[in-house]
């Protein structure tokens, strides 16, 4: 059967759900008919959790198989998919939550949605996560809990849901921190004010429709000279300034290329690229198939699906 992913039947366009709430918290349970959720992305966080049986889970153009314990961890704006084949019993929760929940702790904040979606990509960061044993227990009664509270709505049930999804995050940071060491909350020095002017800068690039900004113009919103502001970008991010900007309108293509209406010439415009045959060629390095193929994979599974 197909199914709607499941957050954006509860969320509208401005980033909060129908009732007005940051987060939401579903489950899915399928004994024999199996099913998907197609290709698809969105502005918030994701996470899943397969409690019991696998899914087929796609991100980017990465596939894996999540078996019985795993967490799988959506960053804001990563196209991916779901899949149940048939005759396989399945049990998966799914955390939906605004990552502007964070907002009072902005270097966390930060980290989850500005830091962690560039290095999960390019250095090696695994989006399929399994906790230690000692964990396991602990996270699934807190997720069992989580969805309790939200289908109850008992009084308070709102302050009980983000405290178990900041309790979540926070195992997620952690379990990703051992992985890549130091992050920018460890090597970036700075003072206040200049940090808040880059978290800014982050916050401008991802919403540049046009992703137009050079790195002359990011230095001066974060008021410092050319080369100061290469050597503290690469000093936060680990990657310069470029290389971020061609990941951000990486991931934007992708999100484009679902859309069957447009053209790659199309996309090469809306993502800032100035030449198809550059966009082509930066797009099959980063993400090892070209765009056409990455279109054609993704929407593939899609249509198959609409038509069984």
């Amino acid at each position: 059967m197909s199914l709607q992913p499941y957050f954006e039947q509860n969320k509208n366009q401005s980033g909060l759900t129908d009732i007005d709430r940051p987060f939401y918290v579903g489950c899915q349970i399928t004994l024999h008919e199996g099913y998907q959720i197609a290709s698809h992305w969105h502005y918030h966080m994701e996470i899943i959790y397969i409690a019991s049986g696998k899914a087929s889970i796609t991100v980017g153009n990465h596939s894996f198989e999540a078996e019985q314990g795993a967490f799988i961890l959506i960053h804001p704006c990563e196209v991916h998919s779901v899949t149940v084949s048939p005759l396989q019993p399945s049990k998966h929760y799914v955390i939906g939550f605004d990552p502007d929940m964070l907002s009072p702790m902005p270097q966390l904040a930060f980290e989850l949605q500005y830091y962690l979606p560039y290095t999960a990509t390019f250095h090696g960061l695994t989006t399929w996560l399994t906790p230690a044993v000692q964990d396991t227990l602990v996270l699934q009664t807190l997720i069992e809990e989580m969805y309790s509270e939200y289908q109850s709505k008992a009084f308070g049930f709102e302050l009980a849901v983000s405290s178990s999804i900041f309790k979540l995050i926070l195992w997620l940071l952690r379990y990703q921190r051992t992985r890549l060491s130091p992050t920018f909350t460890d090597d970036a020095g700075e003072d206040t004010n200049k940090m808040a002017a880059f978290r800014q800068l982050l916050v401008s690039i991802n919403e540049d429709s046009g992703l137009t900004m050079t790195a002359e113009e990011a230095a001066k919103l974060c008021l410092m000279s050319y080369s100061r502001f290469a050597s503290f970008f690469k000093g936060v991010m680990h990657t310069s300034f470029t290389q971020y900007v061609l990941f951000i309108k990486i991931r934007r293509a992708e999100q484009l290329l679902l859309d069957p209406t447009k053209s790659i010439t199309q996309i090469t415009l809306e993502t800032g690229f100035n030449h198809t045959s550059y966009f082509i060629k930066q797009f099959k390095r980063i993400k090892g198939v070209s765009p056409k193929r990455y279109r054609k994979e993704r929407l593939q599974v899609t249509y198959e699906h609409l038509e069984g």
